[in-house]
C-alpha cells in the first residue's frame, strides 16, 4: 500500500471479504482471525459482503444486502443492524462493472464469480462517496493488483485495499495513534506493557540478568516504537511534516539497530572470554572489528559463520550509519507517480548505488502489490530511492532473525519455553497476546 492519509480521522469503517476471511479462519491464520476479534471496537465499524459460513466470527459481522433496480442502472446497499437499517445509494451501473471486470480479467467471457469479485469493489467506492476513512480487508490476488488501477481509472476513487497482513499492520497503528494498545478488542494494555509482550515474543532467548542482555531488549524496544511511529507517519500522507517525523525516527533506528549489534558483540566478547578490553574494537562491523571476528572464528566457529551469512544486512545498518551520524544526512524527496497503472504516493529517501545493492542482496524481491520492492527500493531514470517504512519493516525482521539465532549460538536457553511451562497471569497474558494481538 502506498502512503496515504487514512489515520486522520476518529473511526474506520472495515469492509471484510467474507470468503478471504473464511478461508482463513479456516485455515487458523492468525492475522484474519485477530482482525476479526477487534469487531465492536469503538474505533472501527465492520461491515461484509453476503456469504454463507459458519464462523461465528464472521457471522457476528453485519452483511450488507444490495439490489440492483430494475433498469440495472444504479440500486440500494442496506446495513442493518438491529431494528437500525442504513441505507446508502448504489449509482453504478451494471454494463459498467461489467465492462471494468473485462478489463482487469483480459477477458469478454466473465463468470458469476468474477462479477461478485469485482461488484465487491465498487460496493467499497460508493461506502468511500459518503466516508472516505474506509479500507477494504481481501486477499484476493488480482484485486490487489490492480487497486492503483481500480482508483485511476474505475470506479475512480480512493478504495484502499489492503491484504490482511497490511491490514493486521495498518489497524494496530490506528488504535496506538488513538492511544489505544490492544491485545484484542476489549483487552486493553499500556503501552509499556504492550512492547513488553511483543519484546518477549520476538527474543524469545533473552533472559535478563546481565547488563548487556538489558541493554540489547531496551534497544530492541525502543526499536519496535521506532518502527510504529514511522508507521503512523506513513499513514499520515505524504507533505514535509511526515517526511522529516518520519527522518526523525529512522535516524534513531538505525542506531539502535547498531547498537544491538554492539550489544551482541560485547555479550560474545565476555561469554567466549576474549577478553578485549578496547571497545572501539570490539564490533560485529569488518571495519572496526576485523580482529574481534578473527577470535571468534577461533572461539565459535557457527557463530561467525552466521555473522558472515548477515554479512551483507550488517554493512548495510552500519553504512547507514555513518550516513546519519558522521556524514551528510540523508536526501528526501516526496515522490509522485503518473502511469497506466496507477497514481501512487510516497516519501523517499535518495540511496546509492552501493546502498541499492546491498538491499538487493539481504534478500530483497519484487513486491507482488507494490510498485515498489519488499524492501522499499525503487528505481527511476538511474536514481535510486528507498520507502523508509517498508525498508524498516523488512529490516526489522531481518535483525529479529539474526539476534533470535545469534543468542541460540551463544548459548542463551529459550526464556519463552520456560515460562510456557508456567500458569501465572503474565504467561496467561502472553499467550493470548501472541494468538490476538495486530501489527508488528
Amino acid at each position: 500500500m502506498d502512503s496515504r492519509p487514512l489515520l486522520k480521522t476518529n473511526k474506520i469503517r472495515v469492509f471484510v471479504d467474507s470468503n478471504t476471511f473464511h478461508e482463513l479462519a479456516k485455515q487458523n491464520n492468525r492475522e484474519a482471525i485477530a482482525i476479526l476479534r477487534h469487531n465492536g471496537s469503538e474505533l472501527l465499524d465492520f461491515v461484509r459482503n453476503p456469504f454463507e459460513s459458519d464462523l461465528e466470527e464472521l457471522k457476528s459481522i453485519a452483511a450488507y444486502r444490495f439490489e440492483m433496480n430494475a433498469e440495472q442502472k444504479g440500486g440500494v446497499i442496506e446495513l442493518k443492524r438491529g431494528e437500525y437499517a442504513e441505507r446508502n445509494a448504489f449509482w453504478y451501473k451494471k454494463e459498467d462493472i461489467l465492462s471494468t471486470a473485462k478489463a482487469v480479467y483480459g477477458k469478454e467471457k466473465i463468470t458469476e464469480d468474477e462479477f461478485a469479485r469485482v461488484l465487491a469493489v465498487f460496493i467499497q467506492a460508493s461506502f468511500s462517496k459518503f466516508e472516505k476513512s474506509n479500507i477494504y480487508i481481501t486477499n484476493d490476488d488480482l484485486l490487489l493488483k490492480k487497486r492503483l488501477w481500480f482508483e485511476s481509472h474505475f470506479p475512480g476513487c480512493a478504495l484502499n485495499i489492503m491484504s490482511v497482513a497490511e491490514a493486521s499492520l495498518f489497524l494496530d497503528l490506528f488504535f496506538k495513534k488513538n492511544g489505544q494498545y490492544l491485545a484484542s478488542h476489549g483487552y486493553i494494555l499500556n503501552k509499556g506493557y504492550w512492547y513488553l509482550l511483543s519484546l518477549r515474543l520476538r527474543l524469545p532467548r533473552y533472559n535478563g540478568g546481565d547488563e548487556m542482555s538489558s541493554a540489547l531488549a531496551t534497544r530492541m524496544s525502543y526499536a519496535l516504537m521506532a518502527l510504529d511511529e514511522i508507521g503512523i507517519q506513513y499513514y499520515n500522507g505524504v507533505n514535509n511534516d511526515t517526511m522529516d517525523n518520519t527522518l526523525y525516527h529512522f535516524n534513531y533506528l538505525i542506531t539502535l539497530f547498531t547498537g544491538i549489534f554492539d550489544n551482541l558483540a560485547l555479550m560474545t566478547n565476555t561469554k567466549l572470554g576474549i577478553g578485549f578490553v578496547d571497545k572501539r574494537r570490539i564490533s560485529l562491523s569488518h571495519g572496526s572489528g576485523r580482529e574481534f571476528l578473527k577470535k571468534i572464528r577461533e572461539k565459535n566457529l557457527p557463530i561467525r559463520e552466521h555473522i558472515n551469512s548477515y554479512v551483507d544486512f550488517i554493512n548495510l545498518i552500519y553504512l547507514f550509519r555513518e550516513k546519519v551520524i558522521h556524514q551528510e544526512g540523508l536526501t528526501k524527496t516526496g515522490f509522485e507517480s503518473r502511469s497506466a497503472d496507477g497514481v501512487w504516493y510516497a516519501n523517499f529517501i535518495k540511496i546509492s548505488k552501493e546502498v541499492q545493492q546491498r538491499v538487493k542482496a539481504c534478500g530483497d524481491k519484487a513486491s507482488p502489490y507494490d510498485p515498489f520492492t519488499e524492501w522499499g527500493s525503487y528505481q527511476l531514470y538511474n536514481e535510486d530511492y528507498l520507502n523508509p517504512y517498508s525498508f524498516s519493516t523488512a529490516a526489522m525482521r531481518k535483525l529479529i532473525e539474526f539476534v533470535d539465532k545469534y543468542m541460540e549460538l551463544l548459548g542463551c536457553p529459550s526464556y519463552l519455553e520456560e515460562i510456557k511451562k508456567m500458569n501465572d497471569d503474565f504467561t496467561k497474558t502472553l499467550a493470548f497476546f501472541e494468538k490476538y494481538h495486530l501489527g508488528f
